[in-house]
């Protein structure tokens, strides 16, 4: 049975904190305001450069930041990111691209679903995965809502010709797990990302610790 399966980015396919921090902090001293250690800039990602934004200011979200800082500081971290994501501030974990490759060599359907912004994610996928042959690669472009809505995954389902119940989603966050949830697909969390393990754990969704455990769980999904 050929497999379909859809990888988050940030976290499950990479690290891409260093390059993230230093994004948020050339934005945060542009404006003359407290910049964040990578250890809290990790507990940031996950939900889109606006709310990753909008907790650097300290709000919880998007939705409850003053719009004028918001966008000031949104708007610098949308110039200075395309050009701080490069070389060793982005790395694939070790073994990702091993697991790729052998799972596009038996047959496997691959594609990349991320809430980074689709002009970062797609020359970002494109460079370090330049061998693998995905289907979709999909940042946000706001033509989709971005994950936990399934809109995304209800396109890619519709592309391949089958219900999402026969797609694995795998990604590092209940983000994620909540995707998955909201489109009536598989699910496979890894936790090795930015999120709180102990809170993956609780989600009762497959959780691996290392890439060998997740692609052998793949091969046979």
């Amino acid at each position: 049975m050929k497999r379909y399966i859809i990888f988050d980015l940030d976290g499950t396919l990479v690290d891409s904190l260093p390059g993230i921090a230093e994004g948020v902090n050339r934005a945060l001293r542009a404006l003359g305001l407290p910049e964040h250690s990578p250890g809290e800039v990790r507990g940031m990602i996950g939900s889109g450069a606006a709310n990753l934004c909008a907790k650097a200011l300290g709000y919880p979200d998007a939705e409850h930041t003053p719009p004028d800082k918001l966008e000031a500081l949104h708007s610098i971290f949308r110039k200075e990111y395309p050009t701080c994501w490069q070389g060793e501030y982005t790395v694939p974990y070790p073994w990702i691209a091993n697991m790729l490759t052998l799972l596009s060599a038996e047959g496997a359907q691959l594609a990349v679903l991320s809430n980074k912004p689709h002009d970062v994610t797609y020359p970002m996928v494109k460079e370090l995965f330049a061998h693998i042959p995905f289907s979709f690669i999909m940042g946000y472009t706001g033509k989709f809502p971005r994950k936990p809505a399934p809109d995304a995954i209800y396109h890619m389902a519709k592309e391949w010709g089958l219900n999402t119940a026969d797609i694995t989603l795998v990604g590092d966050s209940l983000f994620d797990a909540r995707t998955a949830q909201n489109a009536g697909c598989k699910t496979a969390l890894v936790a090795w990302g930015y999120a709180n393990v102990s809170e993956l754990a609780a989600w009762q969704a497959p959780l691996f610790g290392s890439v060998d455990e997740l692609c052998s769980y793949l091969r046979q999904s």
